[in-house]
């Protein structure tokens, strides 16, 4: 009984604290939950759908928040509605194989990712709009669905491209493509990849209630944060998230590729 009350508190602890910074710097609350969940007890298969599960309401949270000032992009919710796919072929796939090689190439992608946020002064700017091609939309669809399948067969790394997508190819400004993401990513994504792995594997259901509870308090306060803090700020979360995450999903997945 002690033990369960202390694992519950760990894990409320953990969650609203991943799904806060989540929330403002548009993705990574994987990169410190789902790790938390193994080192608990919870198998690879379990660990991932109970984080998936809970992380839906970290875009619950920031829509419940933000619902009076956001407005959806057409273009963007058709990509992320097909992503949908993605997520549940991502999802099958990963429960049948060991993930730890893609997790150092994701953890390397996610590193130079932050130091290009971090670096590029533009990045996010409301100036950065523009109309778009064509040619620009086709590789923005199949960039998002390359994430589906992130978002499904991994537990980190999808929310930080998404938002890297919306934001360099979509050309949303920073906000806007966070909130995309909170919406789509967190919300529909993880509910489907919940979903599919439920279907397969089991999820630890005793845990997900406080889960839940963290994420949605995370996540609505930290939609609170983006909205006063500026643009600037919200680059450099961004950028040391993704570096920090980056770096963590490096660790872990050499340490699994030892095991």
């Amino acid at each position: 009984m002690l033990e369960e009350i202390i694992n519950q508190t760990i894990l409320f602890i953990v969650s609203f604290g991943a799904n806060l910074m989540a929330s403002v710097s548009g993705g990574g609350a994987g990169f410190v939950q789902f790790p938390v969940l193994i080192l608990l007890g919870l198998p690879f298969s379990a660990a991932l759908g109970t984080h998936k599960v809970a992380v839906v309401f970290l875009g619950i949270g920031a829509l419940s928040k933000a619902k009076k000032t956001f407005s959806f992009d057409r273009q963007v919710v058709y990509a992320m509605l097909i992503g949908c796919l993605a997520v549940t072929c991502g999802s099958l796939f990963i429960i049948r194989v060991n993930s730890a090689k893609a997790e150092v190439v994701l953890g390397l992608i996610t590193v130079l990712s932050g130091i290009y946020t971090l670096v590029k002064k533009q990045f996010g700017d409301v100036k950065a709009g523009g109309e778009r091609s064509v040619l620009r939309l086709l590789v923005g669809y199949v960039l998002l669905f390359l994430v589906g399948l992130f978002s499904g067969s991994l537990s980190s790394g999808a929310g930080l491209f998404a938002t890297l997508t919306l934001v360099s190819v979509f050309r949303l400004d920073l906000k806007k493509a966070i909130m995309h993401t909170m919406v789509f990513v967190a919300t529909l994504w993880n509910a489907v990849g919940a979903f599919t792995i439920g279907a397969v594997a089991t999820i630890h259901w005793q845990w997900v209630p406080t889960m839940i509870t963290a994420s949605f308090l995370g996540a609505y306060l930290g939609t609170f944060l983006l909205q006063t803090l500026p643009v600037k700020t919200v680059r450099v979360i961004l950028s040391l998230v993704a570096m920090c995450s980056g770096m963590l999903l490096i660790y872990t997945g050499c340490v699994g590729m030892q095991h």
